[in-house]
């Protein structure tokens, strides 16, 4: 059986794969990874930092959509 891992974001509780990558799990949540600024365990990420993100059991994450505009 494959392990799981318990993330939370924005709130919500989520169960994924050990190992899931956050472009990953961004991805199953409908977002695209360069469209989003993630704060993960309170700390924002640059996006290279996000694209080599591996979630851990326990993560919080904080997700918000970049939006243009005037």
């Amino acid at each position: 059986m494959a392990k799981t891992i318990s993330v939370t974001a924005n709130g919500r509780a989520y169960t994924v794969p050990a190992g899931q990558s956050l472009d990953t799990f961004l991805e199953s949540l409908g977002q695209k990874p360069g469209q989003v600024v993630v704060e993960h365990n309170r700390r924002a990420l640059t996006p290279g930092e996000a694209r080599r993100s591996v979630l851990a059991d326990g993560d919080v994450l904080e997700i918000v959509r970049i939006v243009a505009g005037g």
